[in-house]
Order: structure tokens, then sequence, then C-alpha cells
């Protein structure tokens, strides 16, 4: 990615994408002409997902003016991070939309040739409300690039949190980017299924956080009912009513409240305004 000015306003959207099922293959899978059996399908998938994301990322944004650098932030085991800057709501929503569908048709590609499965998690975080951006210079790439960028805080924090919770093929989302779409005129046929609330540990110093999964009804994940038991996580996107949009809004809004109330987070919602707003200005 470009360098970033770390100075001005950033709401940055971060993917994750986890391999499931990765230990249990590596135990049962031999070698294979003295390499780990296992060798030829890792490959595969941190060479194939990124071209697929950024194949998808071209088709939502095939009408649009300009398209947002997206870029790998780190990799840790087997999951794959990336980030995105976009600087509206719609930008957002396209992102969304590439994202979701990279997780539901590589899953199903995926499971085709190995049993292994993935599963995603998106989400949002502003920058420097609660959550910081540092450059790392000693971490620069040795040929003199650009300064290795790290991102800390408390809603970096709840995606790698909150990502366990979304099944195989499916994505979940944060409470704070689910109401940015939600409150779209024109949501791309995405519809939210709520999944309850979570203690999940370090956020919200304890309390329950709200769980969101997104689905669109022309490309959902593979079910595979002979593979797993069935999971409330498919039982809430195949078979219960989705979530009304304002009823997401008034939940979120509710929350927020709350938290904000007995915990003194702070937290704000996610809004694109203020990043126009400071980019106007730098051109008077």
């Amino acid at each position: 990615m470009a360098a970033m000015d770390l100075s001005r306003p950033l709401t940055l959207l971060f993917m994750s994408v986890d391999l499931a099922g990765s230990t249990n293959f590596k135990d049962i899978t031999g070698s294979k002409d003295g390499s780990p059996g296992w060798l030829e399908a890792f490959e595969t998938y941190f060479k194939e997902l990124p071209l697929v994301l950024m194949g998808q990322v071209a088709q939502a944004f095939l009408e649009a003016e300009s398209v947002p650098e997206v870029s790998i932030w780190k990799v840790i085991g087997d999951e794959i991070v990336f980030q995105a800057e976009p600087r509206t709501a719609e930008e957002a929503l396209l992102l969304t939309e590439a994202f979701y569908r990279t997780v539901v048709t590589y899953d199903a590609r995926l499971f085709e040739r190995w049993p292994l499965r993935i599963r995603g998690c998106i989400w949002a975080a502003r920058f420097p409300d609660r959550n910081i951006a540092i450059e790392i210079r000693e971490m620069a790439d040795m040929g003199g690039g650009d300064a290795y960028v790290d991102y800390l805080g408390p809603d970096i924090d709840l995606g790698f949190r909150l990502s366990p919770h979304a099944h195989f093929g499916q994505v979940i989302m944060s409470t704070n980017l689910a109401e940015v779409l939600a409150r779209m005129p024109d949501r791309h046929g995405f519809h939210f299924h709520y999944l309850g609330k979570q203690v999940l540990k370090g956020v919200y110093r304890g309390r329950p956080y709200p769980l969101f999964l997104v689905s669109q009804p022309d490309c959902l994940p593979d079910l595979w009912t002979w593979e797993v038991e069935d999971p409330p996580q498919y039982r809430a996107v195949r078979e219960e009513p989705p979530m009304p949009a304002a009823d997401l809004i008034e939940l979120a809004g509710k929350v927020r409240d709350y938290l904000n109330k007995v915990a003194q987070l702070g937290l704000e919602p996610v809004s694109y305004t203020h990043l126009r707003a400071h980019e106007t200005s730098l051109h008077l």
C-alpha cells in the first residue's frame, strides 16, 4: 500500500479470512516426495485468495470512478488480513460485497479439492479516535521502501475476537460497519442476521457484543449437512427472517448509548462526512 498520511482522519476497513480445519488436515495428510502432503493446499490458498479478492473488487467497482487500494496488512498463521480505505459509505458497501463474495465462492472452490473451509470477518476502525496507526521504520523493506504501518487499539482487537463466531463460508461484521450499511438506501441485496450477543474477551470491558452475519440471497455458502451438526449460524441465514435495517440501526444506537453511559467508551457511529470535510479543507 502507498505511504499513508497518518496525521489525517482515517476510517479503515479490515477484512480477515481464516482457514478452518487446517490442524486436522495437517495431521491426516502424509508426506509427498519428501515434502508435507498438505503443502500444496496451503500454497494454493495463499496464492489464490488475494487474486480472487482482487477480481471481486474489480467486478464490484466496475462502474465506479475510482477503486480503493486493497492490500494485505498481515498474515497470522492461516489467517490473511486485508486492509482498505473507503472514502464513502458506497465504497465501504462495494468492498463488503467483494469480500463477501470472495469468502463464499472461494470456500466452495477450496473444499472441492481439500477438506478445508474458510470464514470471513470484516470490520471498520476509525483513527485516531480510539485507535492508532504507527510507522515502524525498522521494519521497512530492505530496498528502502515505505515504513511498515501497524494498527493498535480496541477496534483492531475486536475483529480478531469476532472472527471465530462466523461459520464456514460466512462473513461476520462489526456493529459499526453493519450500521453504516443498514443506513444506505441501496444495500445491494444484503441481509443482516442477528445471532444475539456474546462477551468477547477484552472487548467493551466485558459487556456483551452484538453478532451480525451478512448474506446475499443469490450467493449463499454451501451447506454440507453431513459434515457438521446444523450450526446456529446456518439456521440464522437459511431459515430465520433477516433483521430489518431499521431494527439494526435502533439496536446499534441503544448498545452504543448504553456502553457510553456505563463504560465511558466514547463510541461514535462511523461516518465518512468528516473525511470529505477534511479533504475539502486541504484544497481551500
